[in-house]
């Protein structure tokens, strides 16, 4: 009785060298795992299931390397009548935090879907890592205050238990200048916007970057502000940057109509320079509004473009073996989001003594995260919880039949 009651707290991992297994832990999972999304989610249970399959035992980092947790996945669905719903995210979390087993959880993917569950996910201590989510009112108190204190008011406790692997979609801004600068080799720039938060924001962020690199912004006293609420008509906005010999038009907005719009009225009157602007142009709705003065027109995304990543190699080989299918951009981020929970665990269990580690420590380890190298690249929190590694894809439109753009480049913001 003596020595099942041994082999019972304390088993040793057959053919492990001795290795320790003190308990098991689980890392949940907030994904949409059916309905329309799940196109979405399911890519990303794949990438976190092989990053936990490779992973085996996880081990004490440094002074504990034999004692060791099995950490299995535990992911929930949060679709609601075929959709994403922010309500069933929350009640996801809020079961992943009543189970004392739960040290972490991968996700959410949809930035609606992080604002219901960071108030949860702070109550218990639980930290929630995302491969995808991109507002930076989640994180951030820009300096023009257009987040209203967002990020103090989903984290309950007054700390940070929310982190990204992606960087947020106000980089954009920076990786449209580079690209216009450094890659088309444009030196003047027009920038049109429309006048939201986030159009003002990229079109400020944007003019900053590209006069950094070296370029001029061409009449930037108002950033080209337009009425979005009313009918889209460029041809002052057009003439006047073709007046003033602009290389480049960048469109700081999200209306994908607004952005048609101006594309066509730059071909209609002669304007024959690229046009630039952020996600939204990457819906095929545009190409399909622009018809054939799409060409010659970018976006970018936030987010690795997975094929043009030397380090995410193996990662894309292995996937594809056991999947069968070539892994996404979000499944390459999942991957590492994974890996950086799994390697905070292994130095957790060395903060315990060898012990199954804390939730606690489990997110103290996370925020600690620096220098990681993982299939993306090297990458640190900070203290809001943002990573360092700012990755942005750029793509070109060729036809309004595609769709989607052709790949361009790979930029850090």
């Amino acid at each position: 009785m003596v020595l099942a009651v041994i082999m019972l707290s304390s088993c040793v991992a057959p053919g492990s060298d001795g290795r320790q297994v003190v308990g098991s832990v689980k890392l949940g999972a907030d994904l949409p795992l059916s309905g329309d999304d799940a196109q979405d989610g399911l890519p990303v249970e794949h990438a976190i299931d092989l990053a936990i399959t490779q992973a085996g035992l996880v081990c004490g980092a440094a002074s504990h390397r034999n004692q060791c947790v099995q950490l299995k996945a535990a992911p929930y669905d949060d679709v609601n009548k075929g959709i994403h719903d922010p309500a069933r995210g929350a009640n996801n979390v809020q079961t992943l935090a009543a189970d004392a087993a739960v040290i972490g959880v991968i996700g959410p993917l949809y930035d609606s879907l992080a604002r219901s569950e960071l108030p949860v996910a702070s109550a218990a201590n639980l930290a929630m890592v995302s491969p995808a989510v991109t507002d930076e009112c989640l994180t951030q108190e820009p300096p023009d205050g257009h987040c209203k204190g967002l990020s103090a008011r989903l984290r309950t406790r007054g700390m940070n238990d929310f982190f990204r692997v992606v960087t947020t979609e106000l980089v954009e801004g920076t990786a449209a200048a580079d690209l216009a600068f450094n890659r088309l080799g444009k030196r003047s720039a027009f920038i049109v916007n429309d006048q939201s938060a986030f159009g003002q924001s990229l079109g400020r962020i944007f003019g900053e970057r590209f006069t950094k690199d070296g370029g001029t912004v061409v009449d930037p006293s108002d950033l080209g502000a337009f009425d979005p609420n009313r009918a889209p008509d460029f041809n002052a906005r057009v003439d006047r940057a073709k007046e003033l010999a602009a290389e480049v038009v960048y469109y700081a907005g999200a209306d994908i109509g607004s952005a048609g719009a101006l594309r066509r009225a730059m071909i209609a009157r002669a304007l024959l320079v690229p046009l630039v602007g952020p996600h939204p142009l990457a819906n095929s709705q545009f190409a399909r509004l622009a018809g054939d003065s799409a060409r010659g027109s970018y976006y970018t995304i936030v987010g690795p473009h997975p094929a043009s990543i030397r380090s995410a190699a193996s990662f894309l080989r292995d996937y594809r073996r056991t999947y069968g299918q070539e892994a996404s951009a979000v499944s390459l981020a999942a991957f590492d989001a994974t890996n950086v929970v799994i390697r905070a665990v292994a130095r957790a269990i060395d903060d315990a003594g060898g012990r199954v580690p804390t939730r606690e420590q489990v997110l103290t380890e996370i925020g600690s995260t620096s220098g990681d190298s993982g299939a993306m690249g090297v990458m640190s929190f900070d203290a809001h919880g943002d990573t360092s590694l700012k990755l942005i894809s750029t793509y070109q439109w060729l036809a309004s039949t595609q769709p989607s753009g052709d790949f361009v480049a790979q930029l850090a913001g």
